[in-house]
């Protein structure tokens, strides 16, 4: 039998774009969960001690349950949403990530007079954690760039 030994540098490669490929998953779950209304999966998508800083009437609840009770209540009401995350940025830091992409918040309510969608862009600063369970969101925060469409879609 051969004796094929990785070197260093190359299971640091592997290492960082299993880390990275990880978090954009992670990334990915939030919005999935969200759009298909899986308050039980969007949970576990955060730590104990998370922050999700969304902003407005959101505002920003700490911890999985406070999160998912704040944004269950703004998504609920709604026909359907979809969420579409673009140009992520994943900095790695050990055990700790950073993420930054673009999303595109599209929100629908049929029979809204004025029209039955509204679309929220702006930006995802997060920071993500590795866990036991894998990575989590330790802090998520959203910074509102541009709205477009009906206001009462999401503010009836």
């Amino acid at each position: 039998m051969t004796d094929v030994s990785v070197p260093t540098d190359a299971a640091r490669m592997v290492r960082e774009l299993t880390d990275r490929a990880a978090v954009l998953d992670v990334v990915a779950a939030y919005a999935t969960a969200l759009d298909t209304r899986d308050w039980v999966s969007l949970r576990e998508l955060f730590t104990d001690d998370a922050v999700c800083a969304l902003g407005g009437s959101v505002g920003s609840p700490v911890g999985p349950d406070a999160i998912v009770e704040a944004i269950s209540s703004i998504l609920v009401p709604l026909d359907a949403t979809q969420h579409l995350v673009g140009n992520s940025v994943v900095r790695l830091h050990g055990d700790d990530a950073g993420h930054t992409a673009y999303v595109q918040a599209q929100q629908v309510r049929r029979g809204t007079p004025g029209g039955d969608l509204y679309i929220v862009a702006g930006r995802y600063d997060d920071r993500l954690r590795r866990t036991a369970d894998g990575w989590r969101f330790s802090y998520r925060g959203l910074t509102r760039m541009w709205t477009d469409g009906n206001r009462a879609v999401r503010y009836p």
